[in-house]
């Protein structure tokens, strides 16, 4: 997973942390009162007068009265605790005893997990960093039975080897098929067919806030296949990762650590409807934050997966052929001197690339591509999202003040 603020290491250990909601307790009716003893049709037998004293008689009519106040009053709270129907003891009948309230839900996480878990795998990798060989952990989802796995893209991402562990405990090797990063933290990778359990995928769109999820993933690379539960916290959050604007994430308390990263978000009739992919660990200002994940929507990334295994790698997405820097209040706040406050920034231009062709060059400030401003929320990769590899387009550039118009014909990303 991805944690936030702070520079983000684009690894499966990257920490997620979410609680796990207190048990319901089950409430348990008191028992009816037994009934009351009528007296039978015999004549009762007389009793001798004993005197009483005036002081007594007193005390006997008060005690009287308190007696009988008694009664109305557990009369009373009889019929507040079983009025309207609710089941007391009446005459002729025999008191049941309480029945334990079954609480339906809890299977139904169960079912959940029995269901979902053979779709769950654990992703293995390793990356060299300089002279030492780093090893990661993630999840993955498996969606056909052709040996799909859906995953996120930094969990795999730079990395030289990967294996796929099943759930019995057997290893596969799995090959990157294509990703979308930036656009979208997904990719997709090919492992053997044979013995395969798909999850079956949901409809992101019919969440509701606060309906139960469970995440199975991989955390601390240890504990695998780990079940955890929470609610939809929130729907169509904003977050900006690796210079994207996303704005359809599915916010979540449900616990997730590190390795949980391209596993799967369930609901409760075990269908996926999300990939965790961030979490929340601190403000700005460095106050902690507790139970705050994202997930990416099942329908954006189904849509993304079934673009990549189509092509056969990588998603399409167009390119510039440039490096750049969205400007932002903060950018603007470290001193940089700049012509304008919105924007992109080019920082490097590709040799022979579509920018280099049309004459842009580092320093440039892009401003507007087609017919779509480029700043705000607006970022240069969110702009580019809505053209296609081949289309030819007019960018707008200001050059230290100086308004430039070019056109582009954007490259296929490689």
């Amino acid at each position: 997973m991805n944690e936030e603020p702070g520079s983000r290491d684009r690894r499966a250990i990257d920490g997620l942390d979410w609680g796990l909601p207190p048990p319901v307790e089950g409430h348990e009716r008191p028992a009816p009162l037994p009934p009351r003893l009528v007296p039978g049709p015999e004549e009762p037998r007389p009793r001798a007068q004993t005197p009483v004293a005036p002081g007594m008689l007193r005390y006997g009519i008060v005690a009287g009265g308190a007696a009988l106040l008694g009664g109305l009053v557990a009369a009373f709270a009889v019929a507040a605790v079983d009025g309207d129907g609710g089941g007391g003891a009446t005459a002729g009948q025999t008191a049941t005893a309480p029945q334990p309230l079954t609480v339906q839900q809890t299977s139904a996480i169960a079912d959940v997990a029995a269901k979902a878990r053979p779709g769950v795998i654990k992703i293995e990798s390793t990356r060299r960093n300089g002279s030492t060989v780093e090893q990661d952990v993630g999840s993955g989802v498996v969606i056909d039975t052709q040996g799909h796995v859906i995953t996120n893209a930094h969990v795999v991402l730079g990395t030289e080897t990967l294996r796929a562990i099943m759930p019995d405990g057997s290893s596969r090797p799995a090959i990157l098929l294509g990703h979308d990063y930036p656009f979208t933290d997904l990719a997709v990778l090919q492992i053997g067919p044979g013995q395969l359990s798909p999850i079956e995928i949901g409809d992101s769109g019919a969440l509701v806030l606060g309906e139960t999820v469970i995440a199975i993933g991989n955390p601390l690379a240890e504990f695998e296949g780990s079940v955890t539960v929470g609610v939809v916290s929130g729907l169509n959050r904003k977050r900006v990762y690796d210079g994207v604007n996303q704005d359809d994430l599915i916010q979540t308390d449900a616990a997730l650590n590190n390795g949980n990263s391209g596993g799967a978000l369930l609901n409760l009739r075990g269908q996926f409807i999300g990939m965790p992919t961030s979490v929340l660990r601190q403000v700005g200002s460095g106050q902690p934050v507790e139970g705050i994940g994202f997930a990416l929507p099942s329908n954006r990334v189904m849509a993304v997966a079934q673009g990549i295994i189509a092509a056969g790698g990588q998603y399409p997405r167009p390119s510039l052929g440039l490096d750049h820097v969205d400007i932002s209040p903060d950018l603007m706040a470290r001193g940089q001197r700049l012509a304008t406050d919105k924007g992109a920034l080019v920082t490097r231009v590709a040799p022979a690339g579509p920018s280099s062709a049309a004459g842009i060059v580092s320093g440039d400030i892009i401003t507007k591509v087609g017919d779509q401003d480029v700043g705000g929320d607006a970022l240069l990769l969110n702009v580019l999202e809505s053209f296609e590899p081949g289309q030819t387009v007019k960018v707008v550039l200001n050059r230290n003040g100086k308004i430039i118009e070019t056109e582009v014909r954007l490259a296929k990303r490689s």
